[in-house]
């Protein structure tokens, strides 16, 4: 067991090295986009994976918290004249606190497909509610010139002040999942009836997890806005929400960190196949058709296989000594 760790950590902190020097090893800001946006979606996915695959809870709304993280940054970078980190910070308590007043609270109350209804509701009148304040928020054309992080700030630092965000929202995440409210989250998902026996409160920990997930899908959010200049109501269609669905499935729903891979494959895979023209959606829908049918656990299961290949061959003795 010890060894099967020890394969687990390297792999993920030879991941980290590397993307760390990504920017030594190019200097292309092709490449730089595309990782920026791997970090913002892998902190978005892995939060909504936190909320719907390991609580349990049908949310459909995590997008939306995404496009109110962005439009909360800009408009107070833009009216209020505090610095764009902080209105980061800010964005993610105002869409906490949105969250937690018209999904949370009321779905104290319901369970299932009617959780999965109220937010979906709430993630369609969000495109109608920005038309209506059109004078603040630009209505369907957004907010365009959005003020970066800082004045000259260059691809290579937003590159590494996305990877850091992604870092400290992963790790917290993590120990969230490895924490009591965690084994909270899935004790109630699991076994509702002995969870609740056992005293643990479901009032408590559905704020709690709608909280948490909100807050951090919001700093998302306003790094978003504050990187690409722009906020934009087109975060809302129906192909964004799909992709983001579709990135958490792939990926391993109730799996950490099956939202980092999901959106890792997303993001990098889409891009290389967009040579393919129209096909790529094709061989995108068939991709997701083959994981739902053969590997429902996403790509986390495939590393669940691979770990117990590797203690089936330990036990052999045919796997080499791993070196302490």
């Amino acid at each position: 067991m010890q060894a099967l760790w020890n394969w687990k950590k390297m792999t993920v902190l030879g991941g980290l090295i590397i993307i760390a020097l990504m920017p030594v090893f190019t200097r292309s800001p092709y490449i730089r986009h595309l990782f920026s946006v791997f970090f913002i979606w892998a902190i978005v996915v892995s939060n909504w994976n936190l909320i719907m695959g390991y609580a349990g809870i049908w949310s459909m709304a995590n997008v939306a918290f995404l496009v109110i993280g962005c439009y909360s940054s800009a408009l107070l970078s833009m009216h209020s004249g505090l610095p764009p980190a902080i209105c980061i910070l800010l964005s993610g308590l105002i869409t906490m606190l949105i969250a937690t007043l018209f999904i949370g609270l009321p779905s104290l109350r319901l369970r299932g497909i009617y959780i999965a209804l109220l937010s979906m509701i709430f993630a369609n009148m969000l495109p109608d509610i920005l038309k209506i304040f059109r004078y603040s928020t630009g209505g369907s054309m957004g907010l365009p010139e959005v003020p970066p992080l800082y004045e000259g700030i260059t691809t290579l630092q937003s590159y590494y002040i996305n990877f850091a965000a992604f870092i400290v929202l992963l790790l917290l995440v993590y120990a969230i999942i490895h924490s009591r409210s965690g084994l909270a989250f899935m004790a109630l998902r699991d076994a509702h009836e002995m969870a609740t026996a056992l005293g643990i409160s479901e009032y408590r920990e559905k704020l709690k997890v709608f909280a948490l997930s909100s807050f951090s899908t919001g700093i998302a959010g306003g790094l978003y806005v504050h990187y690409t200049g722009i906020a934009s109501p087109d975060l809302l269609y129906i192909s964004t929400f799909l992709m983001a669905i579709a990135m958490m499935v792939v990926g391993g729903m109730g799996r950490f960190p099956g939202g980092v891979l999901g959106a890792a494959l997303f993001v990098f895979g889409g891009e290389w196949l967009r040579m393919f023209g129209l096909v790529r959606l094709t061989i995108m829908g068939g991709l997701i058709c083959i994981f739902i049918l053969f590997f429902p656990g996403g790509i986390m299961e495939l590393v669940e296989r691979l770990d117990t290949r590797i203690i089936q061959w330990r036990s052999k003795g045919l796997a080499p000594p791993v070196v302490e």
